[in-house]
């Protein structure tokens, strides 16, 4: 039976043979139709879009292969760092009661920290930062960061932190100022239609320590643990030594 006449006979059943009344009816379900298709086709929409994102196999990954990720993987979260501490400085300069800070990664290509593990080459992104009080931030990405690792991808790989994914950062003391971080964050390789995207996440209570030296202009992420999470929730895990260098964990 077609919608029109199921609404039309179910009018009838419940309003007679009014024929305003039965007018008025239709044109309320209808509505009502209408508006649960657009619903059901936007859901469709959005299922779709992660439906194009798969998640990276890395059940026949080598040591190496999974060295590199973990690197490259790591060594982001600590140029995001960097570029979002000279922002801060920046911007503590200007209002050091400031509470959020958009900071665009583009304005600070030229003045990048250098990471000693791996060959990264920031491209983009847009932060935003919060300062939940004057020790703590919570960094995520108004725009993906993107960049290029040619280690692990010939292409431009995305990097997210929204939703649940941020970086946290933690002053320790201002008198002895050091910084302690966790994150957990979304990585997409546009290289890849089939085998495209993992989830990282530093491990609880295993912070790491940023690290930096004004004098070789090198950042790290040091004295920490974090685990990469791919396809059908296979996960590794790995530490960083006291420069940074990941250690893989044994499986």
């Amino acid at each position: 039976m077609k919608k029109t006449s199921l609404i039309l006979v179910m009018s009838i059943i419940l309003f007679g043979c009014n024929s305003d009344d039965i007018k008025s009816a239709i044109d309320n379900v209808n509505n009502v139709i209408d508006n649960a298709g657009d619903a059901i086709d936007s859901l469709n929409d959005i299922t779709s879009d992660h439906d194009d994102i798969a998640e990276l196999d890395t059940h026949s990954f080598t040591n190496t292969q999974k060295q590199h990720y973990a690197q490259i993987s790591t060594d982001v979260n600590t140029l995001v760092l960097s570029v979002a501490g000279v922002c801060v400085d920046k911007q503590d300069g200007i209002n050091p009661d400031f509470t959020t800070l958009n900071c665009n990664i583009a304005d600070h290509l030229t003045d990048l920290a250098i990471t000693e593990f791996s060959d990264i080459t920031l491209l983009n992104g847009k932060l935003d930062i919060t300062r939940q009080n004057e020790n703590l931030f919570i960094i995520k990405t108004n725009e993906n960061v993107t960049f290029k690792a040619p280690i692990i991808s010939s292409n431009t790989i995305s990097y997210q932190l929204q939703g649940d994914n941020k970086i946290t950062l933690q002053l320790s003391n201002e008198n002895d100022p050091s910084l302690t971080t966790s994150f957990s964050g979304f990585y997409t390789d546009g290289s890849q239609s089939d085998n495209s995207s993992w989830t990282i996440a530093s491990i609880n209570d295993q912070s790491f320590s940023f690290t930096d030296d004004d004098n070789t202009q090198l950042v790290a992420l040091t004295n920490g643990q974090a685990q990469l999470i791919s396809k059908d929730n296979q996960t590794y895990s790995w530490s960083t030594n006291t420069i940074g260098k990941v250690v893989l964990k044994e499986q």
